[in-house]
């Protein structure tokens, strides 16, 4: 008879003894979660105005055949809050439907090298 009772006490026992308590980690959310177009950014440092010119002179080439994707263009002073995609300035990146599809970074001879990807995103 007290088997009876100390049976299903046992069964408890073991069965809880195999649940923990754990914690879950939020999911840091990155920046780029929170884009769902196409989206062109621009990362610049006054301090590096020189590197930057082919970056301008692309833009503005740019500019004559998708006046809508430039002019929509957001332009970030720093990499603040964007450490996790951008690892130097300048940068330009196009991020469409959360997913970054063109990231050009650092120092740049030629604005071809900016034009070619980006009119290759930009015209689909």
């Amino acid at each position: 008879m007290r088997y009876r009772a100390v049976f299903p006490i046992l069964i408890i026992v073991f069965a809880l003894s195999g649940c923990t308590l754990s914690t879950i980690n939020p999911v840091k959310k990155s920046r780029i979660d929170n884009i769902h177009h196409t989206q062109i950014l621009f990362f610049s440092d006054e301090n590096q105005i020189d590197q930057e010119a082919p970056y301008y002179d692309a833009l503005l080439d740019l500019e004559k055949d998708y006046p809508e994707q430039i002019d929509k263009m957001k332009v970030y002073a720093n990499k603040e809050g964007w450490e996790d995609e951008i690892e130097t300035v300048p940068t330009l990146m196009v991020v469409d439907e959360r997913h970054v599809v063109v990231k050009i970074e650092g120092c740049v001879k030629e604005k071809e090298d900016i034009i070619k990807p980006l009119q290759h995103v930009l015209s689909k």
